[in-house]
């Protein structure tokens, strides 16, 4: 018998002697066990995930059994199945690509272990909760940033930007494309020159932006998918003697997204303009409660968008900020 039936059967156990005023045994809670699937450790948000995960799993008191995928969907398919053949309670996955992952969402699902992805979605296959940011919105909110610090500039939103993307194929890539493509339109005087996929990899940021400034010296502004990417593209300017400090009319403003460590620094010496910051700790926490509460036998929401938080030089220092949490700064001072 699958263990969640012995878990029910307890349950049903329990209720019935504590109507009987109790069996003079106090007895213990059932000690779940999450099957959990990163797509990487190589990124610091996703080690910041992890942190997360493990700190909620201590605190709810849960069993997690963790893989890395490495950015392999293959392999993240291939430990996924491993986790349901070891039949953990529930599987909180953060897929590597939202249709690679289908078959393995669909084998947990045929195997009556519920799903919950976390920061990347599934595009087929039944999960109990989403939980990440509007990585729509993320996308739009860059471009108004960028429109506004040329409109400063010219006197109306234009200018030359470059659109370096995520890695296709995962949810949060696809996504803020679409919110950068859809915001754009509001912008017909912005010219994107070059947009390339710079999978959320700084080393692959910094060869695109090298050979892409070549191509255009004159570019205005880089909308990094990520931090690691507005990282890469940062250092390569600097290399390229294409860097300005702010305020230089031939500064090329630069926003990333995430809010990790190396984006604060930069924002604090003037090196990168803005990121738009999630917070994967609080992410990986709300996953992981959602997890636990469903296993107890508690509704969860379907879909859950944690809050964002733009940060520049003006407000990295304020209450509001702080009081959302500068996640690169936790998860490198613990």
């Amino acid at each position: 018998m699958h263990k969640r039936l012995f878990a029910l059967s307890a349950l049903l156990l329990s209720v019935v002697l504590a109507a009987c005023g109790g069996s003079g045994s106090s007895g213990s809670a059932q000690k779940f066990t999450l099957g959990v699937s990163l797509s990487t450790l190589s990124n610091p948000y996703f080690i910041a995930l992890d942190k997360g995960i493990r700190e909620a799993a201590a605190k709810d008191k849960v069993d997690i059994i963790e893989t890395n995928a490495n950015n392999d969907a293959a392999t993240q398919i291939s430990q996924v199945q491993d986790l349901i053949t070891k039949d953990v309670d529930l599987l909180i996955l953060n897929p590597v690509s939202e249709d690679g992952i289908v078959p393995v969402v669909q084998q947990a699902n045929k195997a009556n272990i519920p799903v919950i992805t976390v920061d990347r979605g599934t595009s087929g296959g039944k999960v109990v909760s989403f939980v990440e940011t509007d990585n729509v919105t993320l996308g739009a909110q860059a471009v108004d940033y960028i429109a506004q610090a040329l409109t400063k500039r010219y006197g109306s939103p234009k200018g030359k930007i470059v659109d370096l993307q995520g890695l296709r194929g995962s949810s949060p890539a696809e996504n803020r494309e679409k919110g950068f493509l859809q915001e754009m339109k509001k912008y017909p005087n912005i010219q994107v020159v070059a947009s390339q996929a710079a999978n959320f990899d700084e080393e692959t940021a910094y060869n695109l932006t090298t050979n892409i400034l070549q191509a255009h010296p004159d570019v205005d502004a880089i909308f990094a998918a990520n931090d690691d990417t507005a990282v890469g593209a940062t250092k390569s300017m600097q290399a390229g003697h294409h860097f300005f400090p702010i305020g230089n009319s031939k500064h090329i403003f630069i926003i990333g997204i995430d809010g990790s460590e190396q984006a604060l620094q930069d924002i604090r010496n003037g090196s990168q303009d803005a990121t738009i910051s999630q917070n994967p700790l609080k992410e990986a926490s709300t996953a992981v409660d959602e997890a636990t509460q469903y296993l107890s036998g508690k509704s969860v929401p379907a879909h859950v968008f944690y809050p964002s938080q733009l940060i520049t030089a003006d407000n990295i220092t304020s209450t509001q900020v702080k009081n959302y949490g500068l996640w690169g700064d936790e998860a490198n001072s613990k």
